[in-house]
């Protein structure tokens, strides 16, 4: 039995990446937007691979005239359902999901991305790095048109 209970307890166990924000490459529907900061990113390994962005700050601004705010706005009305990929090029991050994926015994070509805007909505994606390994792809599988 204790073999169950520490199983239950790791599926829960997020491990915060960043709190603050960090600017993404977010590419949705026939467009794109680098105005948007993902805050609290958190990835977890069990019971799949997921990683956790919270755009919702982006929504709470003074100025609603800024790109940042319109772009969330948009994404939160449903244009999320568009979304194709998000680019982070955060280098704590990167490192961060390389260490968690080293971790496990044989690390997914698909992770999940839940994105958290007015509600959460969570994606099929498959994470690319390029080649310099300064940037983090998280290409959305079977994306809407």
């Amino acid at each position: 039995m204790p073999n169950v209970k520490r199983h239950l307890i790791m599926a829960t166990v997020w491990r915060s990446l960043r709190k603050g924000g960090t600017l993404l490459y977010v590419e949705y529907g026939s467009t794109y937007t680098n105005h948007l900061y993902g805050h609290d990113c958190r990835v977890r390994v069990e019971p799949k691979f997921e990683v956790s962005l919270d755009l919702g700050k982006n929504l709470r601004t003074r100025n609603t005239s800024t790109n940042q705010y319109s772009d969330a706005k948009s994404l939160a009305s449903g244009d999320i359902e568009r979304l194709k990929t998000v680019q982070i090029s955060d280098a704590q991050i990167i490192d961060g999901l390389s260490a968690a994926a080293k971790r496990i015994p044989a690390p997914p070509d698909e992770w999940t991305l839940t994105i958290e805007l007015q509600g959460q909505r969570s994606f099929r994606v498959q994470p690319q790095l390029d080649s310099s390994g300064t940037s983090l792809f998280l290409r959305v599988i079977d994306p809407k048109e």
